[in-house]
């Protein structure tokens, strides 16, 4: 079973299901996946539009909280109660007023809360509640949350500086315990460095109750973004779509949402759209959000790179500041089909090494060699996509001349007009 279809299953799907099941009251649940795999979107799209009827049908509420902005836990309390409160309400109007801490003042709904030894004092402030006068509110919110609320962070790894990653923890942590939710993290875990990585394996030891990986194949992210009904129009040119990212190999959502996009437009613009110029959209745009590359095809002009098709050519541009032995070991270079980056890499460093070794001196100059490798290594992606659309195989020709360039002028200015 695809990836994807295994985590809904897993959370959504069935009464026992995860998300479901009152025996997971109090647990969090971390939903961790590579930078732009769609864990949000998948989430969002996928799980939400089944979870949100059956939270209703339970009459308790669902949350779903962007850490990224937030600049302090107090923050992050007034807004869980005030989506509380507003999604069994269903509607956004009448929220709790943003300047109280309602969860920090609630002496008599919330427990007090204590953030890795650190306590909330909670006291002392029945005087603003009275002030607030909104305990009816208060009470609805809080009440949603108890026994089997849902509670959803997502932006995780882009949390404010200024939040203690400790101090967060065990504020979800006593969230979770207190209110009996269910809590979903979700987050790139790789993301965490230097300090915050020795604090996060610390602690989401202590605090997170099951870990789930989306790892989603290319064809399954693509079909969680291709869903959107404002992508019909491109029906008869998904498969083709389809085609050219599983060619770049390319897994990221957000350039999927840009290919589309992008394919979108072209379609309802450009008079006479065909297969073949949707097929190269979608690789100039890949290419171009990747790596920040603008293809451009010229009939008649010098090559700065020998080539048996003297009629092609790819502009400077493409090529700038790439060391003219990099360059040319890049055209002559053969790997397997299809090209694997670690085989390319070592044919690569082979060819430039072979440059030196047919020069008129008898020995390599270490630290050229030396150089012309480290730039291969800080450059090998960009390298790696040049050489497999351009010279393992080309994937553009002559013939392609006039819709490339149509089309990556489009791509880069990001302005196309209708036909």
């Amino acid at each position: 079973m695809a990836n994807s279809e295994s985590i809904k299953k897993y959370l959504i799907e069935g009464n026992k299901s995860y998300l479901d099941n009152d025996d997971n009251n109090g647990t969090i649940l971390m939903l961790s996946g590579v930078w732009g795999s769609g864990k949000t979107h998948f989430w969002k799209n996928i799980i939400e539009t089944d979870l949100i009827p059956k939270i209703k049908d339970k009459k308790k509420s669902y949350i779903f909280v962007s850490l990224y902005g937030k600049d302090s836990i107090e923050e992050l309390q007034n807004e869980i109660l005030q989506k509380s409160y507003s999604f069994v309400q269903s509607r956004e109007t009448d929220i709790i007023s943003q300047t109280y801490s309602v969860f920090t003042k609630m002496t008599s709904l919330m427990p007090k809360i204590t953030v890795f030894g650190v306590g909330i004092d909670a006291s002392n402030t029945s005087k603003q509640i009275e002030e607030l006068n909104n305990n009816e509110k208060l009470k609805k919110g809080t009440d949603a949350l108890l026994n089997g609320g849902v509670i959803c962070f997502d932006d995780f790894e882009r949390k404010s500086s200024k939040i203690d990653l400790n101090d967060l923890f065990g504020f979800i942590t006593n969230l979770t315990e207190n209110f009996q939710t269910k809590t979903i993290i979700i987050l790139n875990q790789e993301f965490f460095q230097d300090h915050d990585t020795n604090v996060f394996n610390t602690v989401k030891e202590k605090s997170v109750n099951k870990f789930i990986l989306y790892n989603p194949t290319i064809e399954e992210l693509f079909e969680v973004i291709y869903q959107d009904e404002k992508y019909a129009p491109l029906q008869s040119y998904k498969t083709t779509i389809l085609d050219a990212i599983k060619l770049s190999e390319e897994k990221n959502a957000r350039i999927y949402i840009q290919v589309l996009n992008n394919c979108l437009e072209y379609v309802e613009k450009i008079k006479d759209t065909n297969e073949r110029a949707i097929y190269l959209l979608t690789l100039i745009t890949v290419i171009f959000s990747k790596y920040n590359l603008i293809i451009r095809l010229s009939v008649n002009i010098p090559r700065r790179l020998n080539s048996s098709d003297s009629k092609k050519e790819i502009s400077p541009d493409f090529y700038i500041n790439i060391p003219e032995k990099v360059s040319y070991s890049l055209e002559v270079i053969d790997t397997k089909n299809p090209p694997i980056i670690e085989v390319f890499l070592h044919e690569l460093k082979k060819r430039v090494e072979q440059r030196y070794s047919s020069s008129e001196s008898k020995t390599i100059p270490t630290e050229a060699l030396n150089y012309h490798f480290a730039y291969i290594e800080q450059n090998k992606n960009m390298l790696f996509i040049i050489y497999k659309y351009f010279f393992h195989k080309k994937y553009f020709s002559q013939n392609d001349i006039e819709v490339v360039n149509k089309i990556s002028n489009f791509v880069e200015s990001g302005i196309l007009l209708k036909e």
